[in-house]
């Protein structure tokens, strides 16, 4: 347990512009289908080259495609290569986001503080983001400010300003999802050929333009090691990262109710930063316990040196670590030797599903087994989802969007289908990392 000193603003929770806790559904007989679909691994296709970006494109079935977007260099010249690659859609993506947070903002203003509501009622959701961005940048390291500033150059000729786009930034620190998460090696994986696995699958609703606009980033910094952000078109922070020295996975802590701040290094800034700069778990947790911290979160490390993975309990007041042994178990949480897990639900859950999964396929548990029969049933991952594969560098991944049979491999329609009801994407995260401009 270690603890942070910095001044407290006691809050409701996370200091949020936006508290929007995204209900997933309840599946605790795991009665959802299992994940039948192929999975994807070929080789990506060139689309498009800048001076320090490429962007490639692995095609699976009609209307599922992975993007993957390679930028190079200092921060601003990697958000130059990323705009100059996907002008057209990063406009797109950042004006009907905007769009998006001032339609979806009235049901859930009366639980807001009320000097942020005040914002919002006489200025509108995005000064109640410029606030935030305003109280986090002394805290936040330059690199991100300076990858913003290469995409608002290239995007001078539109009616984005640098703001617009720095302001936006900010939603993954204001807007709650439920996520799940869990880490496995040893016994838990005894019958396999792994190292470690761990899973990230991000809950958050598929009814937003994020469902639109998907990528994976593979960074290739003047500035630390490499690694790749499962992201959306236009933002520099992370929530879903890997380096293959370290991964990160993140969920919203709801039922923390102790002191929180605004003014702090926004949490998917600070996960981008182990990915870029950390090579074992113990440095990420270091990082995490000497940053000031804002919000309450949930944020699972794994790393290839130890081939290990803790969950940490991350809010402004202190950092908690749990491992495989000093988890807290409950009747349907129980302690498993090799595994650490979180499911969706609030903590400590109710639903014996995810617990009753890992029970189950404990000692078997690979990424296939995961994508297939552990969140496919547990209906975990709506928006994204990403298995890492520590042993072979590899990373599994499935994005939310339109519906495809299971049958014919064709798409139908319908409203978005979530990731883990979709079909799963591997890629080779190592190679493309060493891939040279």
């Amino acid at each position: 347990r270690t603890k942070n000193s910095g001044a407290a603003m006691k809050m409701i929770a996370c200091g949020a512009v936006l508290l929007l806790a995204v209900a997933a559904a309840w599946s605790a007989d795991c009665n959802s289908p299992e994940n039948t679909y192929p999975i994807t691994a070929g080789t990506p296709k060139l689309i498009k080259s800048v001076p320090n970006g490429k962007l490639f494109e692995l095609p699976a079935q009609e209307n599922n495609t992975l993007r993957i977007v390679h930028v190079y260099g200092s921060a601003y010249e990697m958000g130059q290569a990323q705009a100059q690659l996907l002008t057209s859609e990063m406009e797109d993506m950042l004006h009907s986001f905007y769009a998006y947070l001032d339609s979806m903002i009235d049901p859930y203003i009366h639980k807001l503080p009320k000097d942020i509501r005040e914002i919002i009622e006489k200025d509108g959701v995005a000064a109640a983001l410029q606030f935030t961005a305003d109280l986090t940048k002394p805290f936040t390291p330059q690199h991100f400010v300076d990858e913003v500033r290469g995409m608002s150059d290239v995007l001078s000729s539109s009616d984005l300003s640098f703001d617009d786009i720095y302001r936006v930034q900010m939603f993954p620190e204001l807007i709650k999802a439920s996520c799940s998460m869990f880490g496995a090696w040893g016994k838990a994986i005894a019958h396999t050929n792994g190292t470690l696995y761990q899973l990230r699958a991000l809950d958050f609703g598929i009814d937003s333009p994020l469902v639109n606009f998907p990528q994976l980033v593979v960074y290739h910094p003047s500035d630390g090691h490499a690694f790749v952000s499962l992201t959306w078109t236009g933002f520099v922070g992370s929530v879903t990262s890997f380096s293959g020295l370290v991964g990160v996975s993140e969920k919203v802590w709801l039922h923390y109710n102790l002191t929180a701040s605004r003014a702090g290094v926004p949490f998917h800034f600070l996960i981008r930063d182990i990915a870029q700069f950390d090579k074992t778990l113990d440095s990420a947790i270091n990082r995490m316990v000497n940053s000031e911290r804002t919000c309450s979160v949930f944020l699972g490390v794994g790393d290839n040196t130890t081939n290990t993975f803790r969950v940490c309990e991350y809010s402004h007041k202190e950092v908690i670590v749990y491992d495989d042994a000093n988890y807290p178990a409950y009747p349907v949480h129980p302690l498993l030797e090799g595994l650490v897990y979180v499911d969706k639900h609030t903590q400590p859950s109710n639903d014996p599903c995810l617990g009753s999964l890992m029970q189950k396929f404990y000692g078997h548990i690979t990424p296939e087994v995961t994508l297939r029969n552990i969140t496919a049933p547990f209906g975990t991952g709506d928006l994204h989802a990403a298995i890492y594969d520590y042993g072979t560098g590899e990373v599994y991944v499935s994005l939310a969007g339109t519906p495809i049979d299971p049958a014919t491999l064709k798409p139908v329609a319908g409203p978005p289908a979530p990731a883990y009801a979709r079909p799963w994407f591997k890629v080779n995260a190592k190679g493309l990392m060493e891939l040279p401009l």
